[in-house]
């Protein structure tokens, strides 16, 4: 794809826009104030003040937007220095640009766990809406500052492999400017003790390790300073995070908390019958009976984000 169409095309949408916008901050200044003012303001409130002309301009805006967003998705997917964390981004813009030029506010909310001192009592599903009007100078605001960030991306689309150092290919989808290739991070109970938890931690190792990974945990990291503070530096540059929630251990909690804080995406798995604390009731976390169950499904997962077949022998 050329970047070029896509600048252009980011270029049209803008001027589209702008005489969009000027339209229709001019038919509605005259709203009377105590009109603004109204909580019951129907999502048309403002739309409706506009004229046939403007109401025509603004779709034929929105088709440019769609066009632009029909060239960045796939050229976005094979970037080398962007993710699915962009991908995002880029979905959130378009939603909310083409709600700004009808006018209205769009608005998106995550799902929330409802919980009493640690008993899940219900989740509310996550949702979107533009059911709200938003007058044209915010709705104004509010589009030309999501196609600043699509312009910000456009610049980063320009990056191709040819100018990548080896290895920065990998498919892990979830990885900051700084990672480091071919890692994975392993949160999960320490207890030399414990042969099961030991055992466990080989068939991390030893899937890892097929895919060409190299995986540690905690007390493997070699350190001369706060072995914490180590710890959260592995979780920020590894590309690969796992997350074994078995013995529900505060400090595995503590450790994908911190990982989620930064935006990874972070592959838990628990022994059956492992309680999951309401923090981390609304992710995935696979249940494994045994050593040979937990290998089974963690090759699966590992084939699918590193997009290779592992190692025989």
């Amino acid at each position: 794809m050329d970047i070029r169409e896509i600048s252009d095309g980011i270029t049209s949408l803008i001027e589209s826009a702008t005489a969009f916008f000027d339209g229709a901050i001019a038919d509605c200044a005259e709203e009377p104030i105590e009109v603004w003012m109204n909580p019951h303001r129907g999502r048309n409130t403002y739309w409706e003040k506009l004229t046939q002309e403007n109401c025509q301009l603004s779709q034929k805006t929105q088709e440019k937007l769609l066009n632009v967003i029909a060239l960045i998705i796939p050229t976005l997917k094979s970037s080398p220095v962007l993710d699915v964390s962009d991908e995002k981004d880029v979905g959130r813009c378009v939603k909310q640009m083409r709600a700004a030029l009808k006018l209205r506010r769009f608005r998106s909310w995550d799902i929330e766990v409802l919980h009493d001192e640690g008993t899940i009592l219900g989740v509310t599903p996550p949702g979107q809406s533009e059911d709200e009007c938003s007058p044209p100078a915010d709705a104004r605001k509010i589009f030309f500052e999501c196609a600043e960030q699509l312009e910000g991306i456009t610049q980063l689309l320009k990056i191709t492999p040819a100018n990548m150092p080896d290895g920065v290919l990998g498919k892990n989808p979830n990885l900051s400017q700084s990672y480091r290739p071919n890692t994975a991070f392993i949160m999960m109970p320490i207890d030399s003790e414990s042969p099961e938890n030991e055992d466990v931690y080989a068939a991390y190792k030893e899937c890892f390790s097929k895919f060409g990974v190299k995986a540690v945990r905690a007390d493997e990291i070699e350190h001369e300073d706060v072995i914490t503070k180590r710890i959260i530096e592995e979780i920020r540059i590894s590309e690969f995070l796992v997350g074994d929630l078995t013995n529900e251990r505060p400090s595995v909690y503590y450790e994908i908390g911190y990982a989620h804080s930064l935006g990874r995406r972070v592959i838990l798995y628990r022994k059956a019958g492992t309680s999951i604390h309401f923090d981390l009731a609304a992710y995935n976390c696979p249940e494994y009976k045994n050593i040979t169950e937990l290998k089974s499904i963690l090759m699966k997962r590992l084939e699918e984000a590193t997009n290779r077949k592992p190692e025989k022998g």
